[in-house]
């Protein structure tokens, strides 16, 4: 159960529901048709921390363009978790198919799906789960990543452009990103 969706006002309830439902199903039932190795990541993975997240993202929408700079800035950093949370779970579905060209360290060993960088993640799934005709995914993922990285207070970051842009990339997660994973996962 959620901490932040008391009043889930944001219109985007329906993709809520479905993103909740596809991350409990992931993490409630891969076991016994999934790979052993595909299964142990989904017990190890906090999934209903994603769950968690999806719920709080109601709370920034719904304060809209009220937002302060702090507020922002934790939009994004939540926003950022999220689109980060859900490559990592399309990587540990696909955990067999990704173990055959994984990120390796520089000692020469494989790096786990759920241990990449949000960097890699971006620069693997441009290959790997979209390519040019499908919108520029590669861009706004990237954009969502500078903006999370706004949480690094000390830095400057443009958050005044970050502002006129949450509420479009909110809309845009729910209303396409996750489908673009969801449309790629197995259905059971």
């Amino acid at each position: 159960m959620g901490y932040c969706n008391k009043n889930i006002s944001c219109g985007c309830i329906e993709e809520i529901r479905k993103s909740k439902e596809m991350l409990s199903f992931w993490k409630n039932n891969a076991q016994g048709w999934a790979p052993g190795e595909t299964t142990e990541k989904f017990e190890r993975a906090r999934l209903d921390l994603l769950i968690d997240l999806t719920d709080c993202l109601t709370m920034w929408y719904d304060i809209g363009e009220k937002m302060t700079q702090g507020q922002i800035i934790l939009a994004y950093a939540n926003l950022g978790a999220l689109v980060e949370g859900w490559l990592k779970l399309f990587y540990c579905v696909y955990y067999r198919d990704y173990k055959e060209s994984p990120k390796i360290t520089s000692k020469g060993n494989p790096i786990e799906p759920e241990n990449l960088s949000f960097e890699f993640l971006i620069q693997h799934s441009n290959k790997a789960l979209w390519d040019d005709t499908d919108y520029d995914w590669g861009k706004w993922v990237k954009k969502i990543q500078q903006h999370r990285n706004a949480i690094h207070a000390f830095n400057s970051s443009d958050i005044e452009r970050m502002a006129g842009d949450y509420i479009e990339d909110h809309n845009k997660f729910f209303g396409e990103f996750i489908e673009l994973i969801g449309n790629r996962l197995p259905r059971l």
